[in-house]
């Protein structure tokens, strides 16, 4: 049995995208951090379309759990089909008012982890000619010159060069690595601050962002590797 991993899907996008996925028959793997009921929603929810799905919990903010909870998942998940790299962290705050701390637990969660797992489960994404697809944010592959969150903003543009890399890395076994890049979502923290400056007039619904995600796992679609994709309402524009 093929499975396909979605990280933080507990709520908000990622639980939007676990759904989506189970509607078009994936088998998926609902990761949580802290909210093993969420969690469980979400996977009973899956299961109403006729697949399997199943909850684990995980904490990668740190080397140590991320270590512990890639054995666990592919003790239990052997044959991983698609890998989508959903969880990430957010700190409001410049630079030097952000603690080393914080700094490391953000580029861990966003860049390390996934970086983790992507090379973890290489061999059974291999064997399935499967998809990673990480998660980004609209502006990230620019310069990043944040001083509103730049610790995020940067591990996202790390995350993005991570993307590319194993993209060439991966092409000739067949398995393609893209990002999806959303702008400001219904949840985003920010929204309010930043709603009008949006040349749409609105935020993107999670729906939107399964839209695209379907398109990159379509077979019809297997050329498209190393590619970012924003879906912001024309946000960076």
């Amino acid at each position: 049995m093929q499975w396909t991993l979605v990280t933080g899907a507990s709520r908000n996008l990622g639980k939007a995208l676990a759904i989506q996925l189970a509607k078009s028959g994936h088998n998926i793997v609902v990761h949580y951090k802290s909210n093993a009921k969420e969690a469980s929603i979400v996977a009973e929810t899956c299961r109403q379309h006729g697949v399997k799905a199943e909850t684990i919990q995980g904490d990668l903010s740190c080397a140590t759990s991320t270590s512990d909870f890639i054995k666990r998942y592919s003790t239990k998940f052997p044959n991983t089909r698609v890998l989508i790299n959903n969880v990430g962290n957010y700190h409001i705050g410049s630079a030097l008012n952000t603690t080393p701390e914080q700094w490391i637990s953000l580029f861990h969660t966003n860049l390390h982890a996934p970086f983790a797992l992507s090379r973890s489960l290489t061999p059974s994404l291999i064997k399935n000619q499967g998809h990673i697809i990480n998660i980004g944010v609209v502006g990230n592959t620019k310069g990043v010159n944040s001083t509103y969150c730049p610790a995020y903003m940067i591990g996202k543009h790390a995350l993005w060069g991570l993307t590319q890399s194993l993209a060439k890395e991966l092409a000739p076994q067949s398995v393609n690595v893209n990002m999806i890049s959303p702008g400001h979502l219904e949840h985003s923290v920010d929204l309010a601050k930043d709603l009008n400056t949006l040349p749409s007039g609105r935020p993107v619904h999670p729906d939107e962002i399964a839209s695209v995600l379907h398109f990159l796992l379509d077979e019809k679609n297997q050329q498209i590797t190393g590619q970012n994709i924003e879906v912001a309402g024309g946000f960076a524009l």
